[in-house]
């Protein structure tokens, strides 16, 4: 009599793991929003990857060299080698890793899904190419973890700053 509700809680337990699991996702969308507010507290001045009518003044950062667009009224807010500058640089810089780690992602799994069509097909030279499938975001993300590990590292496992 007392097995089968043992069992049950057993499940229970299960079943909140799984709607945490499902949670994730969402809880990770909702502090990426926060995080790129972070710049909002300087009169809203942010910057974009791309290039377009608002951010057309071009800036690289100080340690990988990353290429960012900023407003016209940037440098009011950011005075070259203040502190601020320095960390909103640095803010831009663990933007990049995050976004080439979501990007390698993406590439790591349309090679995975190339490489499970091909040895369907059971063609060699297709496995051969679905396993040399360019995975441009990967190497630069390997380049960084290399070379810059602790800002990798910060990129990775800190939220912000």
């Amino acid at each position: 009599h007392h097995g089968p509700r043992h069992r049950h809680h057993h499940d229970d337990g299960q079943m909140q793991r799984v709607q945490i699991f499902q949670a994730l996702p969402v809880l990770l969308l909702v502090l990426l929003t926060l995080a790129s507010n972070f710049a909002a507290k300087d009169g809203g001045s942010k910057f974009s990857f791309q290039p377009n009518n608002a951010y057309r003044n071009e800036r690289s950062t100080a340690t990988l060299n990353v290429a960012y667009y900023v407003t016209d009224d940037f440098e009011e807010h950011y005075n070259e080698g203040t502190r601020n500058l320095a960390e909103f640089d640095r803010q831009v810089e663990i933007y990049h890793i995050r976004s080439l780690h979501s990007d390698c992602d993406y590439q790591e799994k349309t090679q995975y899904k190339k490489v499970l069509a091909a040895k369907r097909r059971g063609s060699q030279e297709d496995l051969q190419a679905a396993r040399n499938h360019p995975r441009p975001a990967c190497k630069e993300l390997e380049r960084v973890k290399k070379k810059f590990p602790a800002l990798f590292r910060s990129a990775m496992f800190m939220g912000g700053y």
